[in-house]
């Protein structure tokens, strides 16, 4: 799989520096007609501009790119408003799609409680019969103010008793999609105060249920504010889930379902209804979000490395890594900062056979309100590692600073906690805890 993503960008490459065609100008903000952005999207053109001395474009329904050939979208620091609730830009035919230096606004009002909306910023449809690697490149982007999800790529269908549905969110991997891998790659992409409109709403959500990969690149970027998950991506087949991320923010993340503190009954406890939305209600807690949530439910593996970022005052877990089948999780925390979060600030959970590999170095994990401050933990068969190194972990109330547990009874694994390291409180559970130097 490595081998065909590898072989499809260069060949991509190699295609946009010997058959890229001239560029459609964009000149005015009108919604549509001559000169308009709408106007080049149905032109089926792939290279669009817009002058710089076109204001803000306002629209009046969704933007549309049917084409197939990969679509580069180049601004000039103007906004697209919507003036209704409706997506703003939908790219219906699974093509690579780049944008820079543009920002989408939705209608914005949303709290949950409110009209239930469905607008998304960004959406990219991805057909079973793609195949290779579709492409998402946002460059000095923002996505704000829409009902649904900022930034969505689809490759999954999903059919109830004959009814086209939404793929679900979380463990389980429901769903078919095509064999592409999608590759996104952020770059100073801002997503806030989005997903307040409709449950389970995130800032960027990829669903990939074929047998390709979730490769995911994000740098100085972040996500606030959001009604579920800040980042949430959900890969169901064979393919992995690959991680590089490098200065981003995660903060106040996942409050969709929160109501207000003075309600006569507290939603959802002892069979009470949630008074806006019947799904906020999970076995009588509420169903609250993450900074960053990924789950991995086939046979691929979760594979990280994460630098110079926060996870801060999420209403669930800061970090919230999941994979259910025979993968693995590795991964690396550097100088990653966990903190306020209500749940977890690092949580990596393995339900099978795979190992978990995890090393953290100089991250910082405190006063995390209603769990332990990082837990790793495998229910199967598979082996834990876990390396701390120059770490701060403490202050995080109703649990441990730091828990690592194997669950089969015989020990599997180790946990070494370098003398540099400053943590509170340690629970292990059938691994071998060592200290060892700087």
């Amino acid at each position: 799989m490595k081998l065909l993503v590898l072989l499809t960008t260069l060949g991509r490459l190699v295609a946009a520096t010997t058959s890229e065609a001239p560029p459609v100008f964009v000149t005015n903000g009108g919604n549509s007609g001559k000169g308009s952005l709408r106007a080049a999207l149905k032109s089926n053109a792939t290279q669009i501009k817009i002058k710089k001395n076109v204001e803000d474009i306002v629209i009046k329904s969704t933007l549309v790119y049917a084409g197939e050939g990969p679509l580069n979208i180049k601004g000039s620091g103007q906004t697209i408003v919507a003036s209704g609730d409706f997506t703003l830009l939908s790219i219906t035919n699974g093509a690579d799609l780049s944008i820079s230096n543009l920002s989408f606004q939705g209608i914005g009002g949303f709290s949950g409680a409110d009209e239930k909306g469905d607008g998304k910023g960004i959406f990219v449809d991805v057909p079973q019969g793609r195949t290779g690697t579709v492409h998402l490149d946002l460059r000095d982007v923002s996505v704000s103010d829409v009902a649904y999800h900022g930034v969505h790529v689809s490759d999954c269908t999903l059919t109830l008793e004959g009814q086209e549905v939404v793929c679900g969110a979380g463990a389980g991997g429901d769903g078919e999609g095509s064999s592409a891998s999608i590759e996104a790659n952020l770059k100073r992409v801002s997503v806030f105060n989005v997903g307040y409109g409709k449950f389970d709403a995130d800032g960027v959500r990829i669903d990939e249920r074929g047998d390709g990969d979730i490769i995911f690149n994000v740098t100085d970027s972040s996500f606030s504010d959001v009604g579920a998950d800040g980042i949430e991506l959900d890969e169901g087949g064979a393919g992995d889930v690959i991680v590089r991320m490098k200065r981003t923010t995660l903060e106040r993340n996942g409050g969709y379902c929160l109501v207000d503190e003075n309600e006569e009954l507290a939603p959802c406890v002892g069979g009470n209804p949630h008074p806006f939305d019947d799904l906020c209600c999970d076995e009588g807690e509420l169903d609250l979000d993450d900074g960053f949530d990924i789950d991995e439910a086939g046979d691929g593996s979760v594979q990280y490395f994460i630098k110079d970022s926060d996870a801060i005052d999420n209403k669930d877990e800061g970090f919230d890594f999941d994979e259910e089948g025979p993968g693995d999780i590795v991964g690396t925390f550097i100088s990653v900062t966990a903190k306020g979060n209500a749940d977890e600030g690092i949580k990596c959970s393995e339900a099978d056979d795979g190992d978990i590999d995890i090393v953290l170095r100089a991250c910082t994990v405190i006063n995390n309100l209603n769990n332990d401050g990082m837990e790793f933990e495998s229910e199967g068969d598979g082996r834990i590692d876990v390396v701390v190194v120059r770490t701060e972990a403490s202050g995080n109330t109703n649990g441990v600073d730091l828990k690592v547990v194997q669950e089969e009874d015989k020990p599997k694994g180790s946990l070494k906690i370098a003398s540099s390291s400053s943590i509170g409180s340690v629970e292990t559970e059938n691994v071998i805890k060592k200290e060892r130097g700087n």
